[in-house]
């Protein structure tokens, strides 16, 4: 029902990723970003910052999940030449805390290296249940809740969808719109994406507040 590649995905290219596809890319990931804050992701942002050539040895790396992938042959090794419906299922937090340091520490992504184990994932009927399970087992790097390994269920994903243009009953002459945090942290950190400017800010917290 699947094929796995170990690979090794250079920093600036996963960096470039997430700042093309943003929370996307992760969107077969339990959680959203915790900040850099965490014990953990703060040693993730120190080896960057100050080791960034033991990036390799010190990361557990991700673990990504996709349908297709292409390989081709090289006179310097097998080079994946296309993946298709790429997703991060764990190592969320390596590739946010990668891409919010990287303003900091630019010049240090280019010697970042990220171990990487892609499942290709074949049976779409059984894939939900698939990727479900290699979150479950691969995640160790942050304790993970009985209700975080259920966030991707089909059933949750649709009920958020429906929040999302869904208003509140009027209170006295104010209405806003339903916000259904199916993710651990999602709405702080819509929060701190729409906090660029006072404006985005305010009209996000108007909206769900």
């Amino acid at each position: 029902t699947y094929a796995s590649y170990l690979a090794v995905i250079p920093g600036q290219v996963l960096n470039e990723l997430y700042l093309e596809y943003g929370s996307r890319l992760l969107e077969g990931n339990v959680r959203s970003f915790l900040s850099v804050r965490g014990k953990v992701n703060k040693s993730i942002q120190n080896t960057i910052k100050n080791y960034p050539e033991m990036f390799f040895a010190y990361n557990n790396g991700i673990a990504a999940t996709a349908t297709k992938i292409e390989v081709q042959h090289t006179s310097e090794g097998p080079v994946i030449t296309y993946i298709k419906d790429l997703q991060i299922v764990n190592g969320g937090q390596t590739t946010a805390t990668l891409f919010h340091t990287s303003k900091e520490a630019k010049e240090n992504i280019v010697d970042v290296l990220v171990p990487v184990k892609i499942s290709v994932i074949n049976n779409a009927d059984n894939s939900y249940e698939i990727i479900k399970s290699i979150s479950k087992f691969a995640n160790t790097q942050n304790k993970i809740n009985d209700a975080d390994l259920s966030a991707n269920d089909p059933v949750l994903v649709e009920i958020e969808k429906m929040s999302r243009y869904m208003l509140t009953p009027i209170a006295g002459s104010t209405q806003h719109y339903w916000f259904f945090d199916r993710i651990s942290r999602q709405y702080d950190n819509l929060l701190a994406q729409n906090s660029k400017s006072k404006s985005r800010k305010k009209a996000f917290e108007l909206k769900y507040p």
